[in-house]
C-alpha cells in the first residue's frame, strides 16, 4: 500500500523515464544490430555457400554501418559449422548460412547429431535455389555422361567423385547416378565446393557434381568441362550444357536451396528485422543479376517456408540415403 501511494505521488515525466527500460525491452529489435555480426559458414572459402553469405555479408555491412563477416568453419560434413551456431547465444549476432544438402540429410546420414536440425535453428529467409552441375577436368578423355557411365562401368572402383563433404547434394547426387545408372565410383569428401573444385582443376579426381555459383568461373575460364545439369532445363548461364535427362540418363533433376538461419530461441523481433533485410538485398536489381550471372535463382521469402522446406527434405532424404546405403558415422 505504501509503494503504490509513493508511486501515485511521483511526477508523469519521472514515471515515464521509470517505465521507458521496460518498455524498450519487449522491443529487442529496436536497438538491432549495434555491434558486428557473424555469419558462420559450415564449408571452406570459394564454394557456394561462401559465395552467397558474402555476398549478403557484404550488403548488410553497408545497411546497418556493422561490420558483418564471415566465418569458415569447415569439417565434418556441415556438422561443426553447425554446432557452432546451434550453441550461440540467440541474441542475431551469430548467423548461419546452409545449403540444403547437408542441413537435411545429416539427420538421416549420421546415427547422432550434437545438435537439433529444426528446434536447435530459427529459419530467416530461403536465400536462392541452385542447380548442380557434372564437371570433369578438360583434358579427361570423358566428354558426356554416356561416356562417364561407359568408363565407370569399364572400370569399376577406379574412377573417383569428388563432394563438398558427406550428406552434401554433391554426394547423394553421385550415389544416386551410381545407383541408376549400375556403376561404382569412389567418394572422396572435401570440406566444401571451392577444394573440390581445385582437385577436379588439378585433374586429382575424375567428376564432381557442383553447384552452378562456384562452377560456372572455372567453365568459363576452361580449368574444368562441364557434362550436364541436374535441373529439369538447361541453366541460363551455360546454355550449351545438357541436362542429364537430355544425356540419357532420367530420374535424377536435383536442385538444392541454401537458407539463411539464427539460432533457435532468437527473438522473433530480430528475426523479422533480419528476414526483411535479407529479403531487401536479394530484389537488389544487381544482386539478383550477379546471382543470375552465377546460376542461382534469387528467392527471398518469408521464415515459414524455410521451416518448411527444411521439414519436407529431412523426410525427403530419409528413404535416399538408406537406399543409397550412404552412412558418414
Amino acid at each position: 500500500m505504501k509503494l503504490l501511494k509513493f508511486v501515485a505521488g511521483l511526477p508523469v515525466v519521472l514515471l515515464l523515464l521509470l517505465l521507458a527500460p521496460a518498455a524498450g525491452a519487449q522491443s529487442p529489435e529496436a536497438n538491432y544490430p549495434n555491434r558486428p555480426i557473424r555469419i558462420v559458414v559450415p564449408y571452406a572459402p570459394g564454394g557456394t555457400t561462401d559465395i552467397l553469405a558474402r555476398l549478403l555479408g557484404a550488403h548488410m555491412t553497408i545497411a546497418w554501418g556493422h561490420q558483418v563477416v564471415v566465418d569458415n568453419r569447415s569439417g565434418g560434413g556441415g556438422i561443426i559449422g553447425s554446432e557452432i551456431l546451434a550453441k550461440a547465444s540467440p541474441d542475431g549476432y551469430t548467423l548461419f548460412v546452409t545449403p540444403s544438402g547437408s542441413h537435411t540429410a545429416n539427420p538421416s546420414l549420421y546415427r547422432k547429431l550434437p545438435y537439433d536440425t529444426v528446434r536447435d535453428f530459427a529459419a530467416i529467409s530461403l536465400i536462392a535455389w541452385v542447380t548442380n552441375m557434372i564437371v570433369t577436368h578438360p583434358s579427361s578423355p570423358i566428354n558426356t555422361l554416356q561416356d562417364l557411365i561407359n568408363h565407370a562401368r569399364a572400370n569399376p572402383g577406379k574412377l573417383t567423385y569428388a563432394s563438398s563433404g558427406n550428406g552434401t547434394v554433391a554426394h547423394l547426387s553421385a550415389e544416386m547416378l551410381k545407383s541408376i545408372a549400375k556403376i561404382n565410383m569412389v567418394h572422396v569428401p572435401y570440406k566444401g565446393g571451392g577444394p573440390a573444385l581445385a582437385a577436379i582443376a588439378a585433374n586429382e579426381i575424375t567428376v564432381m557434381f557442383a553447384a552452378l555459383p562456384s562452377a560456372t568461373p572455372f567453365v568459363q575460364s576452361k580449368r574444368i568441362k562441364p557434362l550436364a545439369v541436374t535441373s529439369p532445363n538447361r541453366a541460363a548461364s551455360l546454355p550449351d550444357v545438357p541436362t542429364v535427362r537430355e544425356a540419357g540418363v532420367p530420374g535424377i533433376a536435383v536442385r538444392e536451396w541454401y537458407g539463411i538461419f539464427a539460432p533457435g530461441g532468437t527473438p522473433a523481433g530480430i528475426l523479422r528485422k533480419t528476414q526483411a533485410e535479407v529479403v531487401r538485398i536479394i530484389r537488389i536489381p544487381e544482386v539478383e543479376k550477379r546471382m543470375n550471372e552465377l546460376g542461382a535463382e534469387p528467392v527471398g521469402s518469408d521464415p515459414k517456408a524455410l521451416a518448411d522446406q527444411v521439414a519436407a527434405d529431412i523426410k525427403m532424404w530419409a528413404p535416399i540415403v538408406k537406399a543409397a546405403g550412404a552412412r558418414a558415422d
